[in-house]
């Protein structure tokens, strides 16, 4: 079962350099990275454990050269989202599993909408993942993913892509609930990702050091956790302080919002901010600092845009 990687910036570049080093058969849409992946492979620096190099790389700059497959891993940011619909269609054959590795919410609805006649499996990514230059990519802490099915997709097909990360030496786990994993990826998402951004430009190791951003942080995942509850997907009790210490062992790690952001790229407000705050309207839960940071967000976001539309390419 062929599998094809569109987005191969860090987290696809990560999973997809995973899956061809275990033997599976794998092809990226490379766009920006093409000519150096092409001439000099893939360079997985993973913390703890010696890097390796794939090489040849089966890459391509169109999907139309890719090829039909079997499994598709879409790591595009949900801020390209609209262009799936035009890479995607070359890739897809009767049965083509859609496996979406982004991140918020409604990524796995819009592709249940545009593409009907597909399973669609959720793939939420726990790691510390760094394009470090062309072609290269590091993992400095985590790479788990909970993998869980959103439509057309029974348990045997889910749990038959989960055991092909498993054996690519990926920590996967199948969960039952998706949309409660969602949130509880969310509660580090985003106050991580927002807080690093709207702060002017912190790392979580700053974040956790500053007793006001740290304690805005906590009240961010206090509101996910409300939001969470109500929709009667609660998070475990000790959530917050597992966070807590899990991102203080990530040193100065630069959440990939932040990462986007200073390079000019847009952010993925809606996807992370937007559309929960939207979903805690609508049942009448409060969250005025998820409300404050959306709108932060979202101005820095259009003020970067205009910048990108006024910078001569």
């Amino acid at each position: 079962m062929k599998i094809g990687v569109v987005g191969a910036g860090a987290v696809g570049s990560y999973y997809g350099g995973l899956l061809a080093r275990a033997g599976s058969e794998v092809t990226f849409l490379l766009r920006r990275d093409w000519e150096a992946v092409i001439r000099r492979g893939l360079w997985i620096d993973d913390q703890g454990k010696e890097s390796f190099h794939l090489y040849p790389v089966r890459g391509f700059r169109r999907t139309e050269e890719m090829g039909s497959c079997g499994i598709v891993l879409i790591a595009l940011k949900a801020t390209a989202r609209e262009a799936l619909r035009d890479l995607l269609p070359p890739l897809l054959q009767p049965g083509t599993v859609l496996v979406a590795m982004q991140n918020g919410l409604g990524n796995e609805e819009w592709l249940a909408e545009v593409f009907p006649n597909h399973p669609i499996l959720g793939g939420i990514v726990f790691g510390c993942l760094i394009r470090t230059a062309p072609g290269r990519v590091q993992n400095v802490g985590f790479g788990k993913i909970e993998l869980g099915a959103y439509a057309g997709a029974g348990e045997f097909l889910l749990r038959e892509v989960a055991l092909r990360f498993e054996r690519a030496g990926v920590p996967c786990s199948v969960v039952e609930d998706l949309e409660a994993a969602r949130w509880r990826k969310l509660a580090w998402n985003i106050p991580f990702n927002g807080v690093s951004v709207a702060a002017g430009g912190c790392d979580v190791q700053e974040i956790l050091r500053d007793a006001e951003l740290r304690r805005f942080a906590a009240g961010l995942m206090e509101e996910v956790a409300a939001v969470a509850e109500k929709r009667e997907l609660p998070l475990p009790e000790d959530w917050t302080e597992r966070m807590m210490a899990d991102t203080a062992q990530m040193g100065a790690y630069r959440p990939s919002t932040l990462v986007d952001f200073l390079a000019g790229r847009p952010i993925e407000v809606e996807a992370i901010w937007g559309e929960p705050l939207r979903r805690a309207q609508k049942m009448g839960v409060p969250t005025p600092l998820l409300q404050a940071i959306y709108a932060l967000l979202r101005s820095l976001d259009r003020r970067s845009g205009v910048r990108r539309e006024i910078t001569p390419s």
